[in-house]
């Protein structure tokens, strides 16, 4: 494989895995501070690839505003993967740790807004050769508590955003 260096990583090697990262101390632009950072990629992928698909990141605030205004819209469908999260978190689990996860009393306080305010960037993917999952935001309830269901915001090369539910 070419010796590829990520601006954000350093010196990656793929060794036998597809998948190379680290976490992200001060994470991207302010953004997702401490969050992993995974780069998909194989033989074939080329540092003008890794440069292009890393350029994507410059503008972190951009691409979590985005991610929150497919969250907000799928929280008017109740049978969307965004309000199936949010149901998950608020009516699925003890109510002890709802309270704890969003730091309220009780759980008829969680609107839609403090669920959406709780939700952290947690990892950051990109896949310079896809097509369908070039870059993934990865969002849980809470950086120092988080559950181990994930939101996840999925930019496709169209920059078509879709929105998963992973664990």
């Amino acid at each position: 494989m070419n010796q590829l260096t990520s601006r954000f990583v350093g010196r990656l090697d793929f060794g036998d895995d597809s998948v190379v990262g680290a976490v992200l101390p001060a994470g991207v632009h302010g953004f997702g501070s401490g969050a992993w950072y995974g780069i998909h990629g194989d033989e074939a992928l080329t540092q003008s690839e890794l440069d292009k698909a890393e350029a994507a990141l410059r503008d972190m605030q951009t691409l979590v505003a985005a991610a929150f205004v497919a969250f907000t819209a799928e929280l008017t469908d109740p049978r969307s993967t965004t309000s199936s999260f949010r149901e998950f978190h608020v009516e699925d689990i003890p109510e002890e740790m709802v309270c704890d996860l969003f730091d309220v009393d009780t759980c008829e306080v969680v609107t839609d807004e403090v669920f959406l305010d709780h939700l952290v960037l947690v990892g950051i993917t990109i896949n310079p050769a896809a097509t369908e999952r070039v870059l993934t935001l990865d969002f849980a309830i809470g950086a120092d508590k988080p559950t181990d269901q994930l939101l996840v915001a999925v930019w496709d090369r169209n920059d078509t955003i879709t929105v998963h539910h992973e664990s």
